[in-house]
């Protein structure tokens, strides 16, 4: 999907995950993971995807001419923290605040929720990511859970 970097014809929007989305998240997700180098593994360690209105609090997908080019998740840890999960953008529509607009998102959300803390893991290659997480007010913290592939682990306080 290539998309001229000057101009978009309308500016995407974030609406709440809704299972009319279902397959798309999917082929979006496996499209993510596939440019990415990763698997991804819906009958295994990502099967969360599977029920996304269980498994998140809040799931948010970000259209574009009613393809989802975007999503990000929070799931409930514990009654003060939440987890930020599956922020994902297509790559044609990186560079444009649209990263930092789905994350913001999340954030608000978080606290609006009344919850106190938002923790992350990520791996140290996604620098772009790393960065935005840093400039939103994230700080390195350390390793909250167990996960082979993560060797970053962030911390917002709300």
């Amino acid at each position: 999907m290539y998309i001229n970097k000057e101009k978009l014809k309308t500016q995407p929007t974030i609406i709440a995950y809704n299972e009319s989305y279902r397959q798309a998240v999917f082929d979006f997700t496996e499209a993510c993971f596939t440019e990415l180098g990763k698997a991804f593994e819906p009958s295994g360690r990502h099967s969360y995807y599977t029920d996304i209105a269980n498994n998140f609090e809040r799931f948010y997908c970000m259209l574009y001419e009613n393809k989802v080019i975007g999503t990000v998740a929070l799931r409930k840890i514990d009654s003060t923290t939440m987890e930020l999960k599956a922020l994902y953008l297509v790559k044609e529509f990186r560079g444009r605040g649209l990263g930092h607009k789905l994350l913001k998102t999340a954030i608000t959300e978080a606290r609006n929720l009344g919850y106190k803390n938002l923790i992350l893991d990520s791996m140290s290659k996604y620098k772009d990511a790393i960065r935005l997480y840093e400039k939103l007010g994230f700080k390195y913290t350390d390793c909250f859970k167990e996960n082979t592939y993560a060797d970053i682990f962030m911390q917002l306080q709300l």
